[in-house]
């Protein structure tokens, strides 16, 4: 079974220049962000597109509360341990749910915490091996949500340092089930959706002993939480193009190029309606302009919920 590409969200630091967008404007950056992702699944654009057209015709509403069961997974390198005692992992676990259900509550989603795993293992915190990670920590079944902070997370060739960028991925979701012989519906072994989940920089957490700058108020999981959900960044394609998709959500204005910092007024597609969603959750901001998901954003989480997880 193939799961959808997951994402990866990460910020490096990088002299100033001008990303052309909207036909010769330019917004000027300071930093890159690189984002592994690869496209969104046919499918899962399908589902989007069909949800936005529901949307139109006013059927598709914020649905009934969800109440989401967190598993949250701590693993720290050997020279990283001593600053997580159980007394810091859990003020961190505590803060870390608190802005995240700050985060969605006006969405009508809530989550519930379970007891934390604590990890020490160099090749875990690193993510150097993630699959088996998963394998061996991750609880539940489809519907509940994984999150894996890990203090040295990083990309290959896995040896972090200070100047690592990587902040977080998710998984989007995908059906897994599959029709069988007798033409009914099978679900895939758990196993195969193991790596099912959010990886997390635990320097993004609030408090965090090791603070990421600008990126320490618990965002990076609200952000990457929303793309287990189904949401994709505001930018979704860079491009101004009315024709295009984007997010398929028509309360975020088209969005060019990704945000940096917390720019006031960025307006890269001009000549669209409405700036730039620079304090969309979905979008590439600091944590200090992070605020909020759209109520279309709100209701479709609930339908992307219910539509590949609830039940599984």
């Amino acid at each position: 079974m193939l799961l959808q590409p997951f994402l990866i969200l990460a910020f490096a630091s990088i002299p100033a220049y001008a990303v052309p967008v909207d036909n010769g404007i330019t917004i000027p950056n300071i930093s890159e962000q690189m984002c592994g992702t690869q496209s969104p699944s046919r499918e899962l654009r399908t589902a989007h597109a069909q949800l936005r057209q529901a949307r139109k015709a006013g059927l598709e509403k914020r649905g009934q509360q969800i109440v989401v069961q967190l598993y949250m997974h701590f693993v720290t390198a050997f020279d990283q341990a001593h600053f997580y005692s159980a007394a810091v992992r859990q003020r961190l676990a505590t803060s870390q749910i608190a802005a995240l259900n700050i985060a969605y509550r006006p969405a009508n989603i809530v989550f519930a915490a379970n007891p934390a795993t604590y990890t020490i293992r160099d090749d875990w915190a690193t993510d150097a091996n993630s699959t088996s990670m998963k394998q061996a920590l991750r609880k539940g079944t489809y519907k509940d949500l994984n999150v894996y902070f890990q203090t040295n997370l990083s990309t290959a060739p896995y040896t972090y340092s200070p100047a690592s960028t990587l902040l977080g991925y998710c998984t989007l979701p995908t059906q897994i089930t599959y029709t069988n012989g007798q033409g009914g519906q099978t679900e895939y072994p758990a196993i195969d959706y193991a790596i099912d989940g959010c990886n997390v920089l635990a320097g993004s957490m609030p408090g965090s002993p090791a603070p990421i700058s600008g990126y320490n108020e618990g965002k990076t999981a609200v952000h990457e939480i929303g793309h287990w959900f189904g949401m994709l960044h505001t930018f979704q394609g860079n491009t101004c193009a009315p024709t295009d998709g984007g997010d398929y959500i028509d309360d975020t204005p088209q969005e060019g190029v990704s945000t940096i910092g917390c720019p006031k007024g960025k307006d890269s597609c001009s000549r669209t309606p409405g700036l730039d969603p620079i304090n969309n959750y979905m979008d590439y901001s600091t944590d200090a302009c992070y605020t909020q998901f759209t109520p279309d954003q709100q209701a479709r989480m609930i339908s992307m919920f219910q539509m590949y997880r609830a039940g599984e």
